[in-house]
């Protein structure tokens, strides 16, 4: 035996074997790179180690049965022991494999701290734990020949994520954060860290006529390494069977050792070929956010249904995108909110009746649900977001929604919980940063409100939410020239968004240009504003009374004209309307989603009416709930105030209006509030409103504009 293992290292067997171990591993992570890098068939890396694996025996028999000498390669056994130079090349083959080693490390340690030349995708995302049991699914590449068919390669990788979403146990991040490396050449082990997960799927598809190509690589996030890999070709009435092989593929991969033995089976719904692309074509449209995107995607879906009447994804989405095309509350378009709600209960419905299981068609039947005029529909919304969410875990979109109705309903921690866990999973996704950041903003919370939007901006640069945002901040900060700075940058980024252009129109009102505001394409409800701060009040009155007759019966264009009658001081009239269409305290209650306790309190008790007492105090134990809530802001204070005025504690009034100014509140709507007009002569409030205006105007000097005057509160006619 002893004499074997000198024969081997006589002939340099192990110094070759040792060789051959580091050049083969070079050789295996160069085929990972290249595969990756040149979107090459799934085999190449593995046809790689296999050949290092086969020609490993190869390099061992090779090194016994021949020797190197200065007259070339000959057998070890025609080679005169005497005139052998084995020691000299093994000294040589000891350089070599120094040299192999020192670049072997080399390629380690660059690998794990060298930057990445991607991206400015960097920060990373707290609460997705970095369990074993997560994924990314990124962007797949269209290799189609003419490179038009992006959507469809976009619209493959939503489809495989919303399958994987629907797995208990398995966390994956969300389409809005994983999507933001689309078209950056980022590192995958920072794209895991940012996203906190140890799995990325990334992949192609090649559409060519009627044949697609799709490959999909399941790797590592943390060391690069490919887990599993395939290529699936075949026809386009394949795609459906190609997702379900991919999906489950990666379960197989993954569940057995993360997620017990057994995995779920997930199947695609099936439809018609044509109708699939055009969904495919919907949700690549809808993905910014716009009002633009949902109308292109209504579209879409629109004519998918022509081809199925009876595919229950587009007649889900359908339904949720004529509601976000609608002028309600939340929404980003201006159809008719009773027109959007009529459309989209005939396809949220038809869904649900077709697949009662179906996260989608539950997720939108909650949406209906919760914008509904009726109070009993709203309750119910609550119920089917808790299925959807239940049938699809990983659903960002209804987490965020499910919270919006959870903040109506007065349940905060529980809505909170729900925003966190949304951007746990999909940290870009819009609503629910926007309504976790209103929250904090609400709260006081001003500092977690700015690192929640500066992360936000890291993952997505080109989004114009985050500026609205930072226009927030810095009105709350009083700096309205700064917060105009922001709005208008967010309206370049956007300039067909009406959500950004009424943000932009409220910058404009709280500055005092009225004017600007009039003049721009905005909902008549901003328009109303305006013209009352302008001192216009008898079109505000004809423009609010006018959506009225136009839309009887819709709470929004109800609450423009109460709060009309409110500012402009017609409080007889308001005390009119209050008998004819409410007449109770809990009307008023059940009517509007955020009860308007407020606008009904000072004109009751001023006129003595007996439901003036009952109103206050719903008023009151509504501000003491808002307090519970964690609100604290200059609004807390506006709104304590006249809580102040109408208990007739006048001089705690005026402290909290001072100190609502002195926290940055900056508004001319309290100087012309009629419920202060017991005060309006006393000195603090003409100081308050004094100080004001200088507020205002020095603000409007950062931007070029002439001072102007505070508006003259109206007087009322009605008592």
């Amino acid at each position: 035996m002893s004499n074997l293992i000198q024969e081997l290292r006589r002939r340099n067997v192990f110094r070759v074997a040792g060789l051959y171990a580091v050049v083969g591993w070079l050789l295996i992570q160069l085929g990972i790179a290249l595969e990756t890098t040149l979107l090459l068939p799934g085999w190449f890396d593995t046809f790689i180690t296999v050949a290092v694996i086969i020609g490993f025996p190869l390099a061992m028999i090779g090194a016994w049965a021949f020797e190197m000498t200065p007259e070339g390669l000959k057998p070890t056994r025609a080679v005169d022991p005497a005139q052998s130079v084995a020691d000299r090349t093994g000294r040589k083959l000891d350089f070599v494999i120094l040299g192999a080693l020192v670049l072997l490390v080399v390629v380690i340690i660059g690998d794990r701290v060298m930057p990445s030349a991607g991206g400015n995708v960097t920060a990373r995302v707290p609460g997705m734990a970095d369990a074993e049991a997560s994924i990314a699914v990124l962007p797949f590449a269209d290799m189609s020949p003419d490179g038009d068919q992006v959507y469809f390669a976009d619209g493959i990788s939503e489809e495989l994520l919303n399958s994987l979403a629907q797995v208990p146990g398995l966390a994956v991040a969300g389409r809005t954060s994983s999507f933001a490396f689309k078209g950056k050449d980022q590192d995958l082990r920072e794209i895991g860290e940012v996203l906190s997960v140890a799995h990325i799927l990334e992949g192609s598809v090649r559409k060519q006529g009627n044949r697609v190509r799709v490959t999909a690589q399941l790797i590592r996030a943390d060391n690069g390494f490919h887990l599993w890999s395939e290529t699936f070709d075949g026809d386009l009435d394949d795609i459906f069977a190609v997702q379900d092989e991919i999906a489950n593929a990666i379960l197989a991969e993954l569940t057995p050792q993360l997620m017990g033995a057994e995995k779920p089976v997930l199947s695609a719904p099936r439809t018609d070929i044509s109708a699939y692309d055009l969904y495919l074509l919907a949700q690549q449209k809808v993905a910014p956010g716009t009002m633009a995107g949902y109308e292109e995607a209504a579209d879409a879906l629109d004519r998918a249904l022509e081809i199925d009447p009876d595919y229950v994804p587009a007649l889900a989405w359908r339904g949720y995108y004529e509601l976000m095309l609608s002028d309600g509350d939340g929404a980003a378009g201006n159809v008719p909110i009773e027109t959007a709600l009529e459309n989209s209960g005939t396809w949220t419905a038809k869904a649900l009746a077709l697949d009662p299981t179906s996260a989608d068609a539950l997720f939108a039947r909650a949406g209906w649900l919760s914008m509904s005029f009726d109070p009993e529909k709203r309750a119910q919304a609550g119920r089917y977001y808790e299925l959807a969410l239940a049938e699809k875990p990983n659903f960002p979109l209804a987490r965020n929604d499910y919270a919006y109705w959870l903040f109506e309903n007065g349940r905060v921690e529980e809505a909170l919980e729900q925003l966190k866990t949304a951007l746990a999973h999909d940290p870009a996704q819009v609503d629910a940063n926007t309504n976790l950041i209103a929250a904090y903003a609400g709260m006081g919370m001003i500092d977690e409100a700015r690192t929640l939007i500066e992360r936000w901006a890291d993952i997505s640069p080109d989004n114009p939410a985050p500026y609205s945002f930072r226009a927030r901040i810095a009105e709350a900060d009083g700096d309205l020239a700064e917060g105009l700075a922001f709005r208008e940058r967010s309206l370049d980024l956007a300039p067909d968004d009406p959500r950004i252009l009424r943000e932009y129109a409220f910058g404009l009102i709280t500055l005092g240009e009225f004017q600007k505001v009039l003049d721009l394409d905005v909902d008549d409800f901003i328009k109303i504003r305006a013209l009352t701060l302008q001192g216009r009040k008898e079109d505000a009155l004809a423009m609010a009374r006018a959506q009225l007759a136009a839309r009887p019966d819709v709470p929004l264009v109800q609450i423009d004209l109460i709060r009309t009658l409110y500012d402009v001081g017609n409080w007889g009239e308001l005390v009119a309307y209050y008998d004819s269409d409410f007449g109770s305290v809990e009307a008023v209650g059940t009517r509007f989603p955020l009860p308007g306790y407020g606008w009904f309190a000072a004109p009751l008790m001023r006129a003595e009416h007996p439901d003036g007492p009952a109103m206050l105090a719903a008023w009151q134990e509504r501000y003491e709930q808002l307090i519970d809530e964690g609100r604290d802001n200059a609004g807390m204070d506006v709104l304590a105030s006249g809580l102040r005025m109408l208990e007739g504690n006048e001089t705690e009034a005026l402290d909290l209006l001072r100190r609502a100014m002195e926290r940055g509140g900056r508004s001319f709507v309290p100087l012309i509030d009629p419920i202060y007009e017991p005060v309006r002569e006393a000195p603090a409030f003409k100081a308050i409103a004094g100080e004001m205006e200088a507020a205002i105007n020095a603000e409007r000097e950062k931007l070029g504009l002439d001072p102007i005057d505070a508006p003259v509160p109206f007087t009322d006619p009605g008592f």
